[in-house]
């Protein structure tokens, strides 16, 4: 597979030298065909010395010579002597027709260059050069508006190396003036033709993923598609619209199909029937480090809806799959049915007709996001205790949604990316986010106030962990000797073993097995996989323990070592004697910002076998 990747550069070179030979056949065959006759002819007419007597012709080397420079218009003289009136005539000749030839030329060239064709090729030719040089995992994103340029910034916030295509000019070049920590390749183009993704590099080994993000549905079915014929092994993640593609896209293997109005309306639904859940969720897959926002649990009873397109069309049915009463105000599609009210919902007659006064919500779903404005502000004036939700379209209108005030806004883009750069980033969350409806309402509610303890006010780091050479060195040197560590170790202090960090084991999965919310017993053993949340400093911790030799023997012993890599090698046969840590006998955490928590974490509430 890696080897298809150097033929597709050679294949893009070949295409630029071929434009510049047919383009340049003829000038170049001219140039070359008028220093020949002129040189022929200067080298064979007779020469004369200074008193008119006969004298030795130039070289063929002496003719080239003085063509040469005549032609460019440099003009040394004549040389190796001077000329006779024949040879004076024959330069004549020669400047006009070499300055002539050249002329063409250069025209041509300047043609060349300015050809849309030879551009394209040029451009990509330079794009697939440097995707070629990277050396480094990275992601295709295909499609640069509002939600490429959130998942691009994304990538790039957590280290991430990315590769961009849209066939909008404007939008790469928006991308190019956006800040990133390194320049990142982007070429215009359409994402959807099989040669330009190779281009990007589909083929490369570093490539970790292609996300489908552009504005047709069957462009993205077309990558999806495209992606697993040639290279099953990247994952696709594909945002879609239309639940017909997404069935399609499906069925072609897309390990990831995002509807953003579906995907709102069951968290709409959730956040009415089951609040804890949707709270849950939503402390897992929010951006780390980012604030906690209270959210206000949708009430139930009357809700009005206003636009009904595919957007209104998934809220309605899952409000009424909830049990709710709505009623739907569009003017668009009423011939179509579903529909109670004709008209807009900028009126106030349009919404007192869809019974404003008893409803107690009512979402905006229009493309508009003005439209969705003016509904918005007409209904808080006739009902003050209305739950609104508004549907925001540009992301440069935060500033009006945000002084409006709503209970809840909905941004399509900030859905799709905030969900594909969890599952970028971390994996294993996607598997433990499918086990959360098994809960009560009541494990989740004590399963987010473990969580909200572990960073006060802001949402943990969510991050995967393998137990291998790679990301534990230390510990898998441990389990090759024959050591055990288990989750409680994991948990410890690095600097006291006494104390717990703001940590928590979310999920650990063991080959086909997955133990959900393990207990501090749990032996970990190499290749385990495990979905970790917690503060920015256990996270590094966590890191520092598994990578250092000397950390870890502390964890395990609770005695501080000071052996170096030769006393390593010399005993690495021989594991330290672990000393276990009782989960009671353990401290609270140490408070990064002096306050004091007990995140005594009771996991005997949750079920952790898999």
């Amino acid at each position: 597979m890696p080897s298809r990747t150097a033929p597709t550069r050679q294949a893009v070179m070949s295409d630029v030298f071929y434009l510049i030979l047919r383009r340049m056949r003829f000038p170049l065959l001219l140039v070359i065909g008028v220093y020949a006759v002129c040189s022929a002819g200067l080298a064979m007419i007779p020469g004369t010395d200074a008193n008119g007597d006969p004298a030795p012709s130039l070289t063929i080397f002496e003719a080239v010579y003085v063509v040469s420079y005549t032609s460019t218009t440099i003009g040394f003289g004549e040389v190796p002597g001077p000329y006779n009136a024949a040879q004076r005539m024959w330069m004549i000749v020669t400047i006009y027709v070499s300055v002539a030839a050249w002329t063409y030329s250069l025209l041509n060239v300047i043609g060349l260059l300015q050809d849309q064709g030879f551009q394209n090729a040029v451009r990509i030719a330079r794009f697939a050069r440097r995707v070629g040089q990277l050396r480094e995992p990275f992601y295709i994103v295909c499609g640069i508006g509002e939600t490429g340029r959130l998942v691009c910034h994304g990538l790039d916030h957590l280290g991430l190396r990315f590769v961009g295509i849209d066939q909008d000019s404007a939008r790469i070049q928006q991308l190019r003036l956006d800040e990133f920590s390194v320049d990142p390749p982007t070429v215009e183009g359409n994402a959807s033709q099989p040669g330009l993704l190779e281009h990007a590099g589909l083929l490369n080994p570093y490539c970790r993923g292609v996300v489908a993000l552009t504005d047709d549905d069957r462009t993205n079915q077309a990558i999806a598609v495209t992606v697993k014929l040639l290279s099953p092994r990247v994952p696709v993640l594909a945002r879609i619209r239309d639940a017909e593609t997404e069935t399609h896209i499906g069925v072609f293997g897309g390990d990831v199909v995002i509807n953003p109005f579906e995907r709102f309306a069951e968290y709409l639904a959730a956040a009415i029937a089951a609040p804890e859940r949707y709270r849950l969720r939503e402390m897992l897959t929010s951006l780390a480090g980012s604030p906690v926002v209270p959210l206000s649990r949708p009430p139930k009873g009357h809700w009005i809806m206003c636009g009904y397109g595919r957007f209104g069309h998934e809220v309605t049915e899952s409000l009424r799959a909830a049990g709710m009463d709505i009623s739907v105000v569009d003017n668009l599609h009423y011939d179509e049915g579903g529909v109670d009210v004709k008209g807009s919902g900028i009126s106030s007659e349009d919404l007192k007709a869809a019974g404003i006064d008893r409803a107690v919500g009512l979402v905006t779903g229009n493309a508009s996001d003005t439209k969705n404005l003016a509904i918005a502000v007409t209904a808080r004036a006739l009902n003050h205790d209305l739950y609104i939700i508004n549907r925001q379209n540009v992301l440069n209108n935060y500033a009006l949604f945000e002084a409006f005030d709503q209970d809840l806004l909905m941004v399509p883009s900030r859905i799709v990316a905030q969900e594909f750069l969890a599952r970028i980033t971390t994996p294993m969350l996607n598997r433990f986010l499918r086990l959360i409806p098994q809960r009560s309402e009541a494990q989740c509610s004590a399963l987010y106030a473990e969580l909200a303890k572990l960073d006060p006010g802001r949402h943990p780091e969510v991050w995967d962990l393998v137990i291998s050479q790679k990301h534990a060195p230390a510990l898998t040197e441990l389990t090759q000797a024959g050591g055990l560590f288990t989750v409680g170790h994991l948990r410890a202090d690095p600097f006291d073993r006494s104390r717990r960090m703001h940590l928590m084991v979310l999920l650990v999965r063991r080959g086909n097995r997955s133990y959900q919310l393990p207990a501090d017993d749990l032996v970990l053993c190499p290749e385990d996989r495990l979905l970790l949340a917690g503060s920015p400093l256990a996270k590094r911790h966590v890191k520092l323990t598994l990578d250092n030799p000397d950390r870890l023997n502390y964890v395990l012993t609770g005695q501080e070592t000071r052996g170096g890599a030769i006393w390593r090698w010399l005993t690495r046969k021989h594991p330290p004697k672990v000393v276990p840590l009782s989960p009671q006998d353990m401290l609270p955490p140490r408070q990064e910002d002096g306050e004091s928590v007990d995140t005594n974490h009771d996991f005997n509430t949750f079920d952790y076998r898999g």
